[in-house]
């Protein structure tokens, strides 16, 4: 194939950053922003009675500090179920704590799940023992840090009657900048700018604030009954009945990543490739272009540095320099070097696995393993841990 092709795919590849970061990078900064500072939105004085349902599993000081400022939100009219598996988990214990603590919060018993993913059958169980009373259902997951103005915030667009689904996603901060780290730090940030665009905001990680009425109307609570995955299952198939979510980067969570894993970092990855593949198959399928296209240039650019070109390296430059460049819009500034390398390597490695969502329908997370469809909805539950 001529030079001029692989030549034309790199500053393609590059523009397509740029691009993404010019569009989506305002959003990010405006979160950032919101965290920094001092006073809280107030609340507002009709608020309609909200419901946060959050699954959690095991205790660790993360997830009880993350806790904490999710239930710490002032002058909101809310109720918080906090969803547990069995007694046997360890986050049983600690939810009985938080409840001497905050007496808005419910301990909920899911028991196990059959036919869909764990979390889709907390999230049912936390919905079905909030009753008739919440008009808003918020889900969030238990290792995010929040504000607190977090639901004041969410559920604005739904208060204000501008939206009747709104989304949000959250930052990553890690301890150290490993390149793991630095993975997953760039993975999440590619999500995060995804959402932001007005084309592809869809509810992925985070928290999502949906009115009750339009979940059960559009009949969600069937669908998580059988889904793979909560969210992305969700925001697709509303998507493609006209309903939009509201993308609410003030909102934005934070979480903290301790020192991440090669194989940590590449199993929640590779989940997230997978969502793709189960709920939005025929995007999955096209999306499978860029890796083999990826595969192709990076051979070329290795090929024409090694054998003394300019070409290569200049791509590899500039790869690096937009990792700097992406690193700035972090929670807090990481070392040059580390980011620009971090960002080119990250990208280099999204290529097998992506590759590697064609090889198997299985998706494995916390000690389940689930045989998916490409409709969203689980065939089988394959392994169980136990406890």
């Amino acid at each position: 194939m001529p030079d001029g092709v692989f030549h034309l795919g790199m500053i393609l590849h590059l523009l397509a950053l740029v691009l993404l970061y010019c569009v989506g990078a305002p959003a990010i900064r405006a979160g950032r922003r919101t965290w920094l500072e001092n006073a809280p939105l107030p609340a507002f004085q009709k608020q309609p009675p909200l419901a946060l349902i959050i699954p959690l599993t095991g205790d660790s000081p993360t997830m009880r500090q993350s806790l904490a400022s999710l239930l710490h939100q002032p002058g909101v009219n809310f109720q918080a179920q906090l969803v547990v598996r069995n007694e046997a988990d360890p986050a049983s214990a600690l939810v009985r704590e938080l409840v001497q603590r905050f007496p808005h919060v419910r301990l909920v018993i899911a028991g196990e799940a059959t036919r869909c993913c764990q979390k889709n059958h907390s999230l049912l169980a936390g919905i079905k023992a909030a009753g008739d009373w919440p008009e808003i259902l918020v889900f969030c997951d238990s290792t995010h840090e929040a504000r607190p103005d977090f639901l004041t915030r969410l559920s604005a667009p739904l208060v204000r009657g501008e939206a009747v689904l709104a989304t949000s996603y959250h930052r990553v901060l890690p301890d150290e900048p490993t390149l793991p780290s630095l993975f997953h730090f760039f993975s999440a940030q590619f999500i995060h700018l995804l959402q932001n665009l007005p084309w592809f905001c869809l509810p992925w990680g985070g928290a999502t604030a949906i009115r009750r009425e339009t979940f059960l109307r559009h009949g969600i609570d069937a669908i998580w009954a059988r889904g793979v995955v909560d969210d992305f299952t969700m925001g697709p198939y509303l998507q493609r009945r006209g309903v939009r979510a509201a993308a609410v980067p003030q909102a934005a969570l934070l979480t903290r990543l301790n020192r991440q894993s090669l194989g940590g970092w590449w199993g929640w990855w590779f989940r997230q490739l997978l969502y793709l593949k189960f709920c939005m198959p025929g995007t999955w399928l096209a999306a499978t272009l860029a890796p083999m296209a990826g595969a192709a240039l990076l051979w070329h650019t290795l090929r024409d540095a090694l054998s003394g070109g300019f070409v290569g390296w200049l791509y590899l430059g500039a790869l690096c320099a937009l990792g700097v460049l992406y690193g700035g819009l972090g929670q807090r500034r990481l070392p040059a070097w580390r980011a620009g390398l971090g960002f080119a390597l990250m990208q280099i490695l999204t290529i097998p696995c992506f590759l590697a969502t064609w090889l198997t329908n299985t998706l494995r997370w916390r000690g389940i393993a689930y045989r998916a469809r490409l409709d969203g909805t689980v065939a089988a539950i394959l392994h169980r841990a136990q406890g």
